[in-house]
C-alpha cells in the first residue's frame, strides 16, 4: 500500500514539474492552422512583424500578427501572438500569463503526424470559404470561446523552409476583426 501511494505522489510530481505536458484530454485538443504568409495586402494571409521590438525590454519576443485578408470580401481578421516581458509588464498592468506569454514552439517535424490527425485547418481555405465578413466575425468568435491553445504553423517562415528535421509553431490568439465596435 505504501508503495502505491508513493508511487502515486511521484507520478503527480513528475507531471506538474516546470516543462513536464501531460497529454491533452480530447476535448481540450489544441488548434493548429497552417498558412502560406503573403506580402499581398488585398488577399490571403499577410504576417506582420516589427523588427525595432527586439530591442524593446517590454518583449521577450516581438509581437507577430497573421491578418486574414480580403479586401474583394471586405474581410479583416486577426491571429495575435505576444510574448511580453512579465517583469516589465507588470510595472504597467497585470499579467494575464494566458494572453501575455505564449509560446514560439520549436519541436521535430515528425509533430506533423499528429498534426494532420487532427485535421489542421489551411487559413486560405478557410478564407476562401466565408461569403460575408460576418461569418469571419462569428467564426473568431468561436474561437474565443473554445478555451483551446491554438497554433500557425506558417510555411513561408524560413524556419519551416529549411527542412533541418524541424517545425517552428506560434501560439495565437484570435484578435480583431473589422466588426464595429457600436
Amino acid at each position: 500500500m505504501k508503495t502505491l501511494l508513493l508511487s502515486a505522489l511521484l507520478c503527480i510530481a513528475t507531471l506538474q514539474m516546470p516543462g513536464a505536458r501531460s497529454q491533452p484530454r480530447p476535448e481540450m485538443q489544441d488548434i493548429y492552422f497552417f498558412c502560406s504568409s503573403v506580402a499581398d495586402t488585398r488577399e490571403g494571409i499577410v504576417r506582420v512583424e516589427d523588427p525595432n521590438n527586439d530591442n524593446d525590454p517590454l518583449y521577450e519576443h516581438r509581437p507577430i500578427h497573421f491578418i486574414m485578408l480580403s479586401k474583394a470580401k471586405n474581410i479583416y481578421a486577426c491571429f495575435d501572438h505576444y510574448n511580453y516581458n512579465p517583469t516589465q509588464l507588470s510595472k504597467i498592468r497585470t499579467v494575464e500569463p494566458a494572453k501575455d506569454q505564449m509560446e514560439i514552439m520549436i519541436t521535430s517535424r515528425g509533430m506533423l503526424k499528429f498534426i494532420y490527425e487532427l485535421k489542421p485547418i489551411t487559413l486560405e481555405d478557410k478564407l476562401a470559404s466565408f461569403r460575408t465578413k460576418e461569418e469571419v466575425w462569428t467564426w473568431m468568435d468561436s474561437l474565443k470561446t473554445t478555451g483551446k491553445r491554438i497554433y500557425i504553423l506558417d510555411w513561408n517562415d524560413s524556419f519551416n523552409q529549411n527542412g533541418n528535421g524541424q517545425i517552428k509553431l506560434i501560439q495565437v490568439m484570435p484578435g480583431a476583426t473589422n466588426r464595429p465596435l457600436y
